[in-house]
């Protein structure tokens, strides 16, 4: 059985490239096989570089070259298009060297991912990874959460019976009607977390295009990646100690992500001026490590947002390292003594697990993917009831660990013992299991 990989932010180099966790996911999952000497990978991407040794690599659209990074929501939105037919135009192609019966495509994206009526329909069997709930997401970066997204769902096949989807504009097309021919024509859909498995059910279940979602569906948290880079030397580290001002009672916080909306920077920092503002950071030493850079679409915008708050603050000491590679980040992460992940929205949350990896407490926003990594031992969930109460929210978990240096240093022990028991190779395995039970035929229990 051969595996078609199809997936658009392949091809990348991950270590200067703010794609985000779907790409890196892709990226591992073929470097993982293809060194278990798993056969038959091919990998589609837009991507210049081959992503993993041994796997037939094609860049899609030919001739085509796009800074992924720069473009908006309409120019990423012709890329999606333009990715879309050129993958299924590609497959289809090939049916002779890569036939239905002996192929299983196993699709990265939503969005971006190829026609898969078309590939349905040619007898593929088809294997979705969901790094995004694309729905869901829409709703909480641009509608902010006003109404819950099964609504959103159910409004979109209302509009289908009543034959107006074709009225929809191609942006909403993509995440909408995407998103419901993923569900419908996917014969397993890969999920990693049990909050996303929730969402998709109350959003398709009921309408279920395809139907039996539950039975179709896996639940695949991804894990710890194996840790393949050197300790940082002594000097580095004193280094970074002398440029951030780093003392022996400074309290340092560290953020990582590509810098975008639903990555909740904002509300750090706002939470971070109520404490400066009420007087509960005098006599500390605060500093804040913003990590990354800018994401596409929203991101540079967003970023100019971030250092304007983050200039407004008095006393927490605020930096931007930039987008770290995975020596950089092991450096970083020697510095601080709490990792926080503020998100608005978070399909699993790898950088959660790379911080508890480095021995990092964690304090985190109650999205998706959280409680499917942390728990009490190693980490503080913060639920959000209200974006606008985000801030004070985070503001009274920070002032209570800030002041515990002991419970934070517990708290780092446990979670580098919980990363260690949750394996990337494990979920990787999942997936190859899960593309060849397709892939023989194998039916749904039930």
């Amino acid at each position: 059985m051969g595996i078609v990989f199809i997936g658009s932010h392949l091809g990348y180099p991950m270590d200067r490239t703010p794609l985000g966790g779907g790409a890196m996911v892709g990226l591992r999952l073929l470097r993982h096989w293809a060194a278990s000497g798993v056969e038959g990978l091919t990998a589609l991407g837009s991507g210049p570089e081959p992503p993993a040794p041994g796997v037939e690599y094609i860049r899609l659209p030919e001739g085509g070259a796009y800074d992924l990074v720069r473009l908006s929501e309409f120019e990423y939105a012709r890329f999606c298009r333009d990715f879309e037919a050129a993958t299924t135009d590609w497959l289809l192609a090939r049916q002779d060297r890569l036939p239905p019966s002996a192929t299983t495509v196993l699709v990265n994206d939503v969005s971006e991912g190829p026609t898969l009526a078309r590939l349905a329909a040619a007898g593929y069997p088809i294997v979705s990874l969901w790094h995004v709930d694309v729905v869901d997401y829409f709703n909480k970066i641009y509608l902010y959460s006003l109404v819950p997204p099964q609504h959103l769902t159910g409004l979109y096949e209302r509009c289908r019976r009543l034959g107006l989807a074709g009225a929809v504009p191609d942006l909403l097309r993509l995440i909408f009607e995407k998103q419901r021919e993923t569900v419908a024509l996917s014969d397993r859909l890969i999920v990693p977390s049990r909050a996303m498995a929730e969402t998709l059910s109350r959003c398709y279940a009921g309408e279920a295009p395809g139907g039996r979602l539950g039975e179709r569906t896996r639940i695949v948290p991804w894990g710890a990646f194996p840790d393949e880079t050197p300790d940082p030397s002594q000097a580095l580290v004193d280094e970074l100690r002398a440029r951030y001002r780093v003392g022996p009672q400074t309290s340092v916080l560290m953020t990582l992500s590509r810098i975008a909306p639903e990555k909740g920077i904002h509300l750090l920092l706002e939470a971070l001026r109520l404490l400066e503002e009420q007087g509960r950071l005098e006599g500390r030493d605060v500093a804040l490590l913003i990590c990354g850079d800018a994401s596409f679409m929203k991101g540079a915008a967003y970023f100019r947002r971030v250092r304007a708050a983050a200039a407004s603050l008095r006393r927490v000491r605020v930096f931007f390292p930039g987008y770290l590679d995975a020596a950089a980040k092991k450096a970083h992460s020697r510095l601080a003594q709490l990792f926080v992940s503020p998100s608005v929205h978070e399909s699993y949350g790898l950088n959660i697990v790379e911080a508890m990896q480095a021995g990092l407490a964690v304090l985190a926003s109650d999205h998706y993917g959280v409680h499917d990594i942390l728990d009490e031992s190693c980490g503080l969930v913060v639920p959000y009831t209200s974006l606008a109460a985000a801030p004070r929210l985070l503001a009274a978990a920070l002032e209570d660990v800030l002041g515990a240096p002991g419970r934070l240093a517990e708290m780092g022990r446990c979670a580098r013992a919980r990363a260690a028991g949750m394996p990337f190779s494990r979920a990787a395995d999942a997936v190859l299991a899960a593309c060849r039970e397709v892939g023989e035929k194998q039916p749904l229990a039930g």
